[in-house]
């Protein structure tokens, strides 16, 4: 067993949590040391490499954690690490930070103007970001250790390009360069959904589950996998997109180039171009459709990978609520007829709308791990 600490910081702080919407804190059983290959012992390895430890690590159980309505900065005598966490949706950027205890203290977001060029999306963030690092510093007594960055796809590994389907401007966009070159700071990425998936997996719905897919159904759509306790990657680091799955063959004409996807039918775009009316405003039909449809899709991921459980999350699907995770779970056991598939469940993400930032957060305490033990 190794002796480092399993945390970034040399001192996991114990103060009052502040985050919103948190409703369950990490297991009170902790990694004892082995990684015997169990589903127990996966599935702790999934918390450790969200908080950004070894899975054979040891680490503290925090406190329980308060179910606030929103952080609030507040001014503390006792330094704390974080990580300056980033969130590229597809009507929005969001950004945070992130302690090593998931605690989100404090958020900013701005919205994704339209028809702008790539530097005009580049500046808004870049705005952003700074009032974070100077209310890290001013309000929060903090030391921002690294950013951590949740990303709409398609990407290239770690962001070092990005190309999201709604953000037509940035086209092969080099994010990470950009936003090692404006904050000095490391940078961590990885897809939106992957980010959320292990924000779930530590934090979420899916705690104790070594094999579970998290879905993000919101202005665009995406999925992240796990897998054995490992969030799967794949040759580029697109794992998961399950946006891409086509879910009504010939249908729409889909941002990616195919007809049908699921991002083409469900996602809050598409909605919008279907029903001539915002997603905020469904209809009980179009709010049971795209239920429907994700439902058809996480049958086809539980069917090829073996899975029981699907987290969903975002704005659409969150914001139709109970009609549409009936829906959803209506149509997944409808397609779920093998007999390791029978009894999949759909349930909603326990993060609410603080689960991208939490799992950005995520992907930087992760990659700073990482990084210490020369691992990319």
């Amino acid at each position: 067993m190794s002796n480092e600490d399993p945390r970034e910081s040399d001192r996991v702080e114990r103060g009052s949590p502040n985050l919103a919407r948190l409703v369950q804190s990490l297991p009170e059983n902790e990694p004892d040391g082995s990684d015997d290959g169990t589903p127990d012992a996966a599935a702790a390895a999934v918390a450790a490499l969200a908080r950004g430890e070894d899975a054979e690590s040891p680490a503290e159980s925090p406190e329980t954690v308060s179910d606030d309505t929103e952080p609030t900065p507040t001014r503390t005598t006792e330094r704390r690490d974080v990580i300056l966490a980033l969130d590229i949706g597809g009507t929005k950027f969001a950004a945070g930070l992130v302690t090593a205890r998931g605690e989100l203290i404090d958020r900013r977001r701005v919205e994704v103007e339209r028809d702008v060029v790539p530097e005009a999306h580049f500046t808004s963030l870049k705005g952003m970001l700074d009032e974070l690092v100077e209310s890290a510093r001013e309000q929060h007594n903090a030391r921002i250790r690294a950013m951590g960055v949740g990303s709409a796809g398609p990407v290239e590994r770690n962001l070092e390009a990005i190309s999201p389907v709604n953000i037509p401007a940035w086209r092969d966009f080099p994010l990470r360069a950009r936003l090692q070159e404006a904050t000095r700071l490391p940078v961590f990425g990885d897809l939106d959904a992957k980010a959320l998936a292990l924000a779930e997996g530590w934090l979420g719905a899916a705690q104790g589950h070594s094999n579970f897919c998290a879905l993000t159904v919101s202005t665009g759509v995406g999925g992240g996998v796990v897998l054995n306790g490992e969030l799967l990657d794949g040759a580029t680091g697109n794992a998961g997109h399950i946006g891409h799955v086509i879910v009504e063959p010939g249908g729409r004409r889909c941002g990616c180039g195919a007809q049908g996807c699921l991002e083409a039918e469900a996602s809050g775009l598409a909605i919008e171009a279907i029903t001539g009316r915002s997603p905020t405003e469904p209809t009980y039909e179009i709010m049971q459709r795209t239920g429907r449809l994700v439902g058809v899709a996480a049958a086809s991921v539980c069917n090829a990978l073996d899975l029981s459980l699907v987290v969903v999350g975002g704005s659409v699907a969150l914001g139709f609520a109970a009609t549409f995770f009936h829906s959803a779970q209506v149509s997944l056991d409808e397609h779920v007829q093998l007999p390791y598939s029978r009894g999949a469940r759909i349930t909603p993400s326990r993060l609410a709308d603080s689960g991208p930032l939490i799992g950005a957060g995520a992907v930087g305490w992760r990659g700073l791990r990482r990084a210490r033990r020369g691992v990319r």
